[in-house]
């Protein structure tokens, strides 16, 4: 064969190969499933972080003279203690080895009780054989946790460099010891009912979708790899109860609208956290129970209320918040967020909202004053909201600022501040980067509760 015979047999070769590709992709024919992984593999490694730091630490923090510092601008009614969450390395003042997971703080800035465990003996390869990138050191954190009425900590791992990137979640006792672990994609917050469940959303990648919610509307996701999420229920002892996969849900609800307006047919929920709903917010929503779900949906910018039994949709919020988080059912049966984008009334954006689900009324608790501490409050993305037992006090999370505020609910005045921030010279020894000098840097807060002294004080009788 001639060179030119040649030349035009490799080019009829690759006219052939891209027409399949394109038939392939457009028609959802073999090998569709194949390309969108690829796509999507690449799309993860265009976001790729090469920084040789673990997960959700931002930067040095430059002027920063201590770890956690403290500011207190009026004194608080109770002397109750908060559960922060952490993550691998973060603290090893308190957590030496492998830094503190999550760690229970009096207004002071001293920690009263920790855990931290070997990531390394958390997940085994074999664990990510399902993933595309690598587990190690750097790429793997803690996301959020929640605590049990016996002092349990239930923690969701997500990851970075990995596809997809919801990881999994475990479960530890008072003192540290892994009870259980599952790697099922959990994400974001869980949420620990006081009979034990727990609540996580969850997350599954699905390729062959054509339509959005199965209307005539195609599905406009480049890489063609969706990201389709739900609510998991699980027992105390890490057994699944029930699975809610929201597109599954939209379309039995009849309800298509919440996955059709969205930013990204790639990510159409976008699933962020869960609360239990109330005997008074059942109250205030017709045909609901109490025990019923409030699972927020970032994409849509809505409160959804499922039912706890078959997970169909029995009332959609939406209107002030954009892009929120953390959603918590509050004493009165009102819902408050962490509003990412809708508080036009604030510097940059993001406020803490309440909604009335009878009326749709709302009122921003945090921030309200120009001049205060927090006035500045910003976080596009993430961001946690949890209040006293007595609906008084707010401990606001801006995660991506590396900042925790309390604030008073009635009047929106801010009474303490801690930014996090810790060394991390002994990482940077450990990893050969440096001879182990101090190294403050500023982290994610990745969300705060009130605990009462009394059930920490029990916790450690107990054990």
């Amino acid at each position: 064969m001639s060179w030119v015979g040649r030349v035009l047999f490799v080019g009829a070769l690759c006219f052939l190969a891209f027409v399949w590709g394109v038939s392939a992709t457009t028609w959802k024919i073999f090998p569709s499933r194949q390309i969108a992984h690829v796509l999507a593999g690449l799309d993860a490694w265009g976001k790729f972080d090469e920084r040789a730091l673990p997960l959700n630490v931002i930067g040095r923090a430059d002027g920063a003279k201590s770890v956690d510092p403290v500011q207190i601008f009026a004194p608080s009614e109770s002397d109750d203690l908060i559960l922060v969450t952490g993550g691998f390395f973060f603290r090893q003042d308190v957590c030496p080895k492998f830094g503190c997971m999550a760690y229970v703080t009096d207004r002071s800035g001293k920690i009263e009780h920790s855990w931290e465990y070997d990531p390394d003996l958390l997940f085994t390869d074999a664990d990510f054989v399902r993933f595309k990138g690598e587990r190690g050191l750097l790429n793997l954190n803690v996301q959020g946790v929640d605590i049990g009425a016996d002092g349990s900590l239930v923690v969701v791992f997500q990851g970075k460099n990995l596809f997809p990137y919801q990881v999994g979640i475990a479960k530890f006792d008072w003192q540290g010891k892994l009870l259980w672990i599952r790697i099922d994609n959990s994400h974001h917050w869980p949420k620990v009912g006081s009979d034990g469940r727990i609540y996580t959303p969850i997350a599954r990648i699905v390729t062959d979708d054509k339509q959005v919610a199965e209307t005539r509307e195609p599905l406009k996701c480049k890489n063609g790899a969706v990201f389709q999420e739900g609510v998991q229920i699980l027992s105390p002892d890490g057994k699944e109860l029930h699975r809610f996969w929201m597109d599954e849900v939209v379309q039995a609800s009849d309800m298509q609208g919440l996955e059709y307006s969205v930013r990204n047919d790639c990510d159409p929920f976008h699933v962020n956290g869960v609360d239990l709903l109330n005997a008074a917010g059942a109250s205030r929503i017709p045909g609901t129970k109490e025990g019923d779900l409030v699972v927020s949906l970032r994409s849509s910018s809505a409160l959804v209320v499922l039912d706890q039994t078959d997970g169909h949709i029995e009332k959609i919020i939406s209107g002030p918040m954009v892009a929120q988080h953390s959603p918590r059912v509050l004493q009165d049966g009102t819902l408050a967020v962490f509003d990412n984008l809708g508080g036009l009334d604030t510097k940059n954006g993001s406020r803490v909202l309440i909604v009335d689900p009878a009326t749709g009324k709302e009122h921003t608790v945090f921030p309200r004053l120009a001049g205060d501490p927090g006035a500045d409050l910003l976080a596009e993305q993430q961001g946690a909201i949890n209040f006293s037992t007595d609906g008084k006090r707010v401990l606001v999370a801006e995660t991506v600022g590396g900042r925790l505020f309390e604030a008073d609910v009635a009047t929106g005045k801010p009474l303490w501040q801690m930014d996090a921030i810790s060394d991390f010279g002994p990482f940077l020894k450990l990893t050969g980067q440096s001879d182990g000098k101090s190294a403050l840097m500023r982290v994610h807060t990745q969300g705060a509760q009130y605990l009462s002294r009394a059930d920490v004080a029990r916790w450690d009788a107990m054990h």
